[in-house]
């Protein structure tokens, strides 16, 4: 029988390298294999153009380039990139932006 429970949360990063590492090594000691991770390219917060890793502004329209987040910085779950709050815990994934009104000197 099959289990709907999210286990990620109790695996770390190093159990998981170092079960890769036995199988890709075939059971020898010592060996540590080099996970490479995919890096995400930034995308335009303005026009939505995607850019190269060393871009910090957009060549189009002068946006800043930001590159958008894969998981929740609050629980660590795997996001889609449209979702605005995080399903695992609520995290609000894309803050609104409070305009800030200039103060009026007091005379």
């Amino acid at each position: 029988m099959g289990s709907c429970l999210d286990l990620r949360k109790y695996q770390s990063e190093d159990s998981i390298q170092d079960a890769f590492s036995k199988i890709v090594s075939g059971g020898k000691m010592g060996y540590k294999t080099v996970i490479e991770r995919k890096k995400i390219p930034p995308k335009c917060v303005g026009c939505g153009r995607g850019g190269d890793h060393d871009q910090k502004f957009c060549p189009q329209c002068g946006g800043k380039m930001v590159v958008p987040i894969t998981n929740c910085p609050g629980c660590k779950v795997s996001i889609d990139e449209s979702q605005k709050f995080c399903t695992g815990c609520g995290y609000n994934l894309k803050p609104t932006e409070v305009s800030s009104v200039a103060a009026v000197p007091a005379q």
